[in-house]
């Protein structure tokens, strides 16, 4: 009996050691984001489509990486052309730390592989899995 509570009691330790690990690692969070203009063509409707599917089926888990596709010419969100030094839609990874961004890349050649969903997952993968290390 003895010999039981003591495992009893080493497991709930661990447990709680571990779960205090993945508490702190809630404070790094990745986000893909999809910043387009109002006006769009048919090669921003599908950088839109195919960012969005590739983050949300390949990164969902176990990360997790969110997706948001943004207006870039709205108000609230006119501060990511500084932010991200932005000149035209663009597919933008962060990381953030506590809320705050740490890192991020642009990915300027993602207008290359527009009309074509393929290549284009190939990329934006390479990018991303490059990003994260």
């Amino acid at each position: 009996m003895k010999k039981f509570v003591v495992i009893f009691l080493l497991s709930l330790i661990f447990v709680s050691c571990q779960k205090d690990k993945i508490i702190g690692t809630n404070d790094i969070t990745y986000k893909v984001y999809y910043f387009h203009p109002s006006a769009r063509c048919e090669s921003c409707i599908n950088i839109e489509n195919f960012t969005k599917e590739l983050v949300t089926t390949k990164y969902s888990t176990p990360l997790p990486m969110k997706y948001e596709s943004l207006n870039i010419e709205e108000p609230e969100n006119e501060h990511f052309k500084k932010d991200f030094n932005l000149k035209f839609g663009s597919v933008v990874i962060t990381k953030y730390n506590k809320g705050q961004v740490e890192k991020y890349k642009n990915l300027d050649s993602i207008w290359s592989y527009s009309d074509n969903k393929f290549n284009f997952f190939k990329y934006a993968d390479n990018e991303i899995q490059a990003f994260l290390k």
